[in-house]
Order: C-alpha cells, then sequence, then structure tokens
C-alpha cells in the first residue's frame, strides 16, 4: 500500500501533475515536450464492485508512455519511485525520441503495448502489436497484425 499524498508529492516533485481521477485510480502526466507524454496510473486499495475502495492510499504504481506503449515499469514502493523516477523518465524519453524501438517488429508501423498474466496464470509478459485486433466477420475475420517486439522488456519492477 502506497500513501496518495506522498506518491502526488514524488510524481509532482519530478514533472507531473495529476490528470484525472476515476473510481478505480489516479492518472498522472508528464509531457516531454517532443509530441510524446508519459502516464503514471496509480490504482485505489480495495475493489470497486466491493464498494470498500480506498481513494487516500494506491495499490500499484505504474509508469509509461501514454496509451501504454512500450515497456511498462511497476514500482514496489515510494521510495523506489523517489529514487527511480528520475531514470525511467531518461528512458522512456530516450525511447520516445527514437520511436522506432517502440514498433512491432513485424508490420513495422504499430507500436507495442504490454500484456501481462492475469493473477494464477505462468507465462510472462510480452510486448504485442496495436494491430493485434480482430477485424472482419465470418470467412474474413482475422488480425490486422499479429506481431510482438523482443526489442524492449515488456514489464520491469522497480
Amino acid at each position: 500500500m502506497h500513501s496518495k499524498q506522498v506518491v502526488q508529492n514524488i510524481l509532482e516533485k519530478h514533472g507531473f501533475h495529476l490528470d484525472n481521477e476515476s473510481n478505480v485510480g489516479d492518472s498522472y502526466k508528464m509531457d516531454l515536450g517532443n509530441e510524446w507524454k508519459i502516464s503514471a496510473f496509480c490504482s485505489f486499495v480495495g475493489n470497486v464492485f466491493e464498494n470498500n475502495i480506498d481513494k487516500q492510499s494506491y495499490e500499484d504504481i505504474h509508469v509509461s508512455l501514454f496509451d501504454c506503449i512500450g515497456t511498462e515499469y511497476n514500482f514496489k514502493n515510494s521510495a523506489s519511485l523517489d529514487k527511480n523516477i528520475d531514470k525511467v523518465v531518461a528512458t522512456l524519453e530516450s525511447h520516445s525520441n527514437n520511436d522506432d524501438i517502440l514498433k512491432c517488429e513485424k508490420c513495422n508501423s504499430r507500436y507495442v503495448q504490454p500484456k501481462k498474466p492475469h493473477s494464477g496464470k505462468k507465462w510472462k509478459p510480452f510486448l504485442f502489436c496495436s494491430g493485434m485486433m480482430i477485424v472482419g466477420r465470418g470467412q474474413s475475420k482475422g488480425v490486422i497484425c499479429d506481431g510482438t517486439s523482443k526489442k524492449l522488456p515488456a514489464v520491469v519492477v522497480v
């Protein structure tokens, strides 16, 4: 569990601003000035379906390029966030400056996003093409692109 106020203070100190509040968590943004943004999503402790959300505590802290493009960084605690956020921002900014590293190795046109196993599943996270969506109907049903990328790790725990 992470204190919302502590995490918010750390993120704001490092250039993020609170962008959106919802019933499941808060979204913070940082504009990199090169048409890319970094997003930090902090989910609240509790379950929205059981009406036991604690909006003063975060369960998880996830940081990635906006729209979950490329590697997702998950922070273990607020001390790790404070210590490592500048390195993570520098890495994500480097990726955004050369966005070829963020593109699907198969189609080389769409960006990749992390796919993570649900609890209880044993497979490793991977980066999949954002074109991996079902299109068409009947005989012409298929995916736009089924590519993945091994250029970057999908998820990094810091």
